[in-house]
Parts: structure tokens; sequence; C-alpha cells
């Protein structure tokens, strides 16, 4: 799911057309598995910082077509990645685990 400064983004028609050509360009298949792709996934996930840029969020360059599955295992991996200190904010950034001072 969208995170909430990317949803507008994510339904407007630029990206809209992009996603399309991605799908088409990639043959409609998960460039993981093979299985049909649902799903367009950031190499360099969209932040509040470069979503603007077109470089990262609609170039073809950055984008790859994914299945669902394939495309919850990339996210996924990326937060079991991180320490037990170390948490995502309502951003997606890294940031420390506030640690009760009771």
């Amino acid at each position: 799911m969208a995170r909430p400064f990317a949803k507008p983004f994510y339904r407007s028609r630029e990206w809209e057309k992009v996603r399309q050509y991605v799908i088409r360009r990639d043959k409609y298949l998960c460039q993981k598995c093979g299985s049909p792709a649902e799903e367009v996934h950031h190499k360099i996930h969209l932040s509040p910082e470069n979503i603007n840029d077109p470089e990262i969020a609609l170039s073809p360059d950055n984008l790859v077509s994914l299945c669902r599955d394939c495309h919850f295992r990339e996210h996924s991996n990326k937060r079991t990645a991180v320490a037990e200190e170390y948490e995502f904010d309502e951003n997606g950034f890294i940031v420390p685990i506030k640690k009760d001072t009771i």
C-alpha cells in the first residue's frame, strides 16, 4: 500500500502511463519469478525527498514489473534487514526505536 505522501503520485496520469509501459516492456511477467506481473516496483524507493525527481519516480530504468508475492518479499526483505533497535517511520525512513523511560 502506498505511503500517505505518495498516494497522489500513484493516482496521476503520468504514473499510470509509465506503469503500463513498464508492464508491456516486461511482457506482463514478473522479472524475478516469471509469474504474471501485477505490480511495478521502484528499485530506488520513493521518499518525500525524491518523489518529484522524474529520474527516480517516472524513469523506466528505475522500475521493474513484479508479481504481488515478489513485490511483498522485496519490501519485507528490506524491513527484516533492519536491526532490532531501528524501525521505519511513517515516511519509510529508518529511525531508532523510542525506548520507554519508565
